[in-house]
């Protein structure tokens, strides 16, 4: 038996199978007899339970547990044995290292509602963060262990990139799909759920061969869309959605779809098996144009490296707003308000020595991180601004969390990395603000002596604006951001 505790030491972690097998040929004895001198084994090996094929564990070694060589051997474990596990895996890592927790369900063939058979999508997730698998990067998103993630640190500016290209692209989408009439009119929702599985994009269609009729009474197939962008797409970044499509034509037979994968570019094998499986594969290109793709390609640039761009080539921005909105049509409002940020970035990039967009910051014993929307550097002072670009106002709720919490939190941050320097605290709001949080606000900014607050309303920006020595700005904010509420 000693031998056997060796052997799975050096293995670093094994799956209980492969280990039966292993014993049964050294000992010359049949592996259900290997199985239970498996089942007899005590500390220092330990088992993992409950995630794979079989019923089988993945045994351990207790000086291995929460190693490199440990999670290596997990991993593994999970690409032969619990394929739903290594989907997860497999998404983050294709994400740069991070994804919103509301996104995550799209990339994984585990269901969102009860289906027999199938271990619910919350519940995985669960056993996931309980064997430190998964991690929480913040309140928004998901990131993986460092031993497992192959990004030293997830790229969250890069991402934040992706995220919005993806939501430029599902708007796209579904304005093409109800304009040819392939979806119903203000029927599509984005992470919606089909036959228990969570889709990026869905949506009743009545068009024959999805539409069936009971008793004269039509009833609808759906339109399922997932979408991968900004990194190379293999068979293994697909077969998330082939599962997802097998599991639902097994489950829900009488359900008919008509499954969409966008992407801005996929491997060959990868195409030829998802032609097999009867998926519609919508590369960006081919779909909305060339124009419409070097679009989505400059926007992913601009959004991840904004800091450095707006500071160095502020113009570029300013050109890239009238590409969008010239080649964008649809609802974008809230997608555009994503981007006012850079916007903000344009007018102090004009000002200030060192420009950060969409900074990430986290205090000491702290394990909450808090985002800088736009970090302006000058000689004597540095100004954090909260960037609010939507056609609503900001509440008294907002306020109270933001005086009590974000300014606290990043004070301490900025006293060690940039100390002794006057610090300003503002709130851009193209929406403005309600009357209780303004009152919050004029009495924090007239008590408050150690820095400075501010708070802009739409009038507020445009005269910030129009002291710059263009007006290309000032009539990106009216067209772009204000024409709504004017």
């Amino acid at each position: 038996m000693t031998n056997i505790i060796e052997h799975i030491k050096n293995e670093g972690g094994i799956l209980s199978g492969q280990l039966a097998e292993y014993i049964a040929k050294i000992q010359n004895i049949e592996e259900s007899t290997a199985r239970k001198r498996i089942e007899r084994l005590k500390s220092p090996i330990h088992k993992l339970r409950g995630f794979f094929a079989d019923n089988q564990s993945f045994i351990y070694h207790s000086n291995n547990y929460n190693s490199q060589e440990y999670f290596g051997k997990l991993e593994e474990a999970f690409e032969t044995s619990a394929k739903r596990c290594f989907a997860v895996i497999v998404a983050i890592n294709y994400h740069h290292g991070i994804i919103l927790k509301s996104d995550l369900p799209n990339y994984t063939f585990s269901p969102t509602s009860k289906i027999k058979g199938h271990v619910l999508y919350p519940t995985l997730i669960e056993k996931l963060k309980q064997a430190n698998v998964l991690q929480d990067y913040d309140d928004q998103h998901y990131c993986l262990n460092g031993y497992i993630a192959k990004n030293a640190e997830p790229n969250f500016r890069h991402n934040k990139s992706i995220q919005f290209v993806k939501d430029l692209v599902l708007n796209q989408f579904a304005n093409w799909s109800k304009n040819i009439g392939l979806c119903s009119f203000k029927t599509g929702e984005t992470n919606k759920e089909v036959g228990g599985f969570q889709f990026a994009f869905a949506s009743p269609s009545y068009i024959n061969g999805l539409v069936q009729y009971k008793e004269s009474v039509p009833k609808p197939g759906f339109v399922v869309a997932d979408v991968l962008i900004g990194n190379s797409t293999t068979t293994e970044e697909v077969e998330f959605f082939l599962q997802k499509i097998n599991a639902i034509r097994a489950s829900n037979p009488s359900l008919k779809l008509f499954p969409v994968l966008i992407l801005d570019g996929v491997e060959i094998n990868a195409m030829n098996k998802l032609k097999k499986t009867g998926v519609l594969i919508a590369t960006i290109r081919e779909l909305f144009g060339e124009s419409y793709n070097e679009l989505l390609k400059n926007l992913i640039n601009t959004i991840t490296n904004a800091g450095v761009i707006l500071k160095k080539d502020p113009e570029s921005y300013i050109n890239l707003m009238a590409q969008l909105t010239k080649l964008v049509h649809g609802k974008t409002n809230n997608l555009r308000g994503d981007l006012f940020e850079l916007a903000v970035g344009y007018y102090y990039g004009k000002q200030c020595t060192s420009l950060d967009i969409g900074k990430k910051v986290r205090i000491e014993n702290d394990i909450k991180t808090r985002e800088i929307d736009v970090l302006a550097n000058y000689e004597s002072e540095v100004r954090v601004v909260e960037c609010k670009g939507y056609n609503y106002p900001v509440d008294k709720d907002y306020v109270e969390k933001y005086l009590s919490d974000k300014i606290p939190a990043v004070r301490k941050w900025l006293e060690k990395a940039y100390p002794n320097k006057r610090q300003v605290f503002e709130i851009w709001s193209t929406g403005g603000f309600e009357i209780e949080a303004t009152e919050i606000l004029l009495k924090a900014k007239t008590i408050t002596k150690k820095y400075s607050i501010d708070y802009l309303d739409k009038t507020d920006i445009l005269e910030r604006a129009n002291q710059l020595q263009t007006s290309k700005f000032a009539d990106i904010l009216r067209d772009y951001y204000f024409k709504e509420i004017i």
